[in-house]
C-alpha cells in the first residue's frame, strides 16, 4: 500500500455546453459538454488508516461522514473488497454553485487518490462506472484533458490537445445559482443548443482566439435569470481591455473570461473585485 498521496483537484469551466429539451427517466437532461481544466484547485491528502476518516477544511453544513467524499470512497472499499479505510483531507478553494466543478473534482480526484493507495486500476470499468454514478461532470476529473462528453455530460465522445497556460479570469457574484434550479429554469423557456462543430475544430487547431471565438453556453440564460447581478459579470468582463470573451461556466454563477495575456487576467480580476464579486486569475491546466 502507498503512503500519503497529495493530488491537486481543479476546477473546470465548460467552453460548450449545449442543453437538450426534456429530461430522461433519471431526470437528467441530455447535454453536449466541453470542458478544460484550470489551475485553480482543491487539495486532497489520501494515507493509510484503519477505517474511512473524512476532513473538510473549511467545514461543510453536512457531517463529513455524509459527503460525497465519504461516500465515493465507501463505494470504491465496497466494490473492490478494500478493508483497509483511509484519512481523507479535502481542503477546499474552489467556490461551491458557482459552474466550477467543486463537488465533482474532488469526487474524482479522492478516487484517483484511493485507486494508487489500495493498488486500483484508475482505468478498471468498476471505477468510470462509480464516478459516472456520483455525478455528470465526475468521469472528466479521471483524466481532465480538454474533453467533449456527451450522454448527460458523462459519455466521453473525444479529447482534444492540451491547452495549458491560456490565462483565465474568473468573476462570481456574491448569490450563487444552485445547478438544480438552474435545469429547471431551463425547462420552463428551453433554448435548442447549437452544434458542438465551431469549438471542437478550434480545439483541434489549439487557437486561442477561434476557442474564445465559439464559447457557447444555452443554460446561461437560466442562471442569469436566476441571479440578478449575472448578466453584469458577463458584461463587464467583456468589456475589460485583453478580454478576449466571456461566458457563463456549466449552470453559474461563476462567469470566466479568456484573456490575452496574464497582466490582463489579473486586470480583470481586480475590477471585478472592485465590484465586490469574487474573482480570481487563473491559467488552463
Amino acid at each position: 500500500m502507498a503512503g500519503t498521496i497529495s493530488l491537486a483537484a481543479h476546477a473546470k469551466v465548460n467552453l460548450h455546453l449545449g442543453i437538450y429539451e426534456g429530461r430522461d427517466e433519471r431526470g437528467y437532461h441530455r447535454a453536449d459538454s466541453v470542458m478544460i481544466a484550470l489551475e485553480l484547485h482543491d487539495e486532497v491528502t489520501v494515507s493509510p488508516a484503519d477505517e474511512i476518516m473524512v476532513t473538510v477544511v473549511p467545514e461543510l453544513d453536512v457531517p463529513s461522514e455524509r459527503t460525497l467524499a465519504a461516500r465515493i470512497a465507501r463505494k470504491l472499499a465496497d466494490e473492490f473488497g478494500i478493508e483497509a479505510g483511509a484519512q481523507i483531507v479535502l481542503v477546499r478553494n474552489i467556490p461551491d454553485k458557482s459552474g466550477l466543478g467543486s463537488a465533482s473534482t474532488d469526487a474524482a480526484t479522492i478516487l484517483r487518490g484511493l485507486c494508487e493507495l489500495w493498488g486500483i486500476d484508475l482505468d478498471d470499468p468498476r471505477v468510470l462506472a462509480i464516478a459516472r454514478s456520483a455525478g455528470a461532470d465526475v468521469a472528466f476529473f479521471l483524466h481532465p484533458v480538454p474533453s467533449w462528453l456527451d450522454g448527460v455530460g458523462d459519455n466521453l465522445r473525444r479529447t482534444y490537445p492540451p491547452l495549458v497556460g491560456v490565462p483565465v479570469v474568473l468573476a462570481r457574484p456574491a448569490g450563487g445559482v444552485s445547478t438544480p434550479a438552474a435545469y429547471a429554469e431551463f425547462d420552463r423557456n428551453p433554448i435548442a443548443p447549437e452544434p458542438v462543430d465551431a469549438m471542437a475544430a478550434a480545439l483541434e487547431a489549439s487557437d486561442v482566439r477561434l476557442v474564445a471565438q465559439a464559447l457557447y453556453n444555452n443554460l446561461a440564460p437560466a442562471a442569469c435569470a436566476l441571479e440578478a447581478e449575472e448578466q453584469v459579470v458577463v458584461d463587464t468582463l467583456r468589456a475589460c481591455e485583453g478580454v478576449l470573451a466571456a461566458q457563463v461556466t456549466g449552470s453559474g454563477s461563476c462567469v470566466f473570461g479568456i484573456c490575452e495575456s496574464d497582466e490582463a487576467a489579473e486586470r480583470a480580476a481586480a475590477m471585478a473585485a472592485a465590484h465586490g464579486w469574487w474573482s480570481h486569475a487563473t491559467r488552463t491546466a
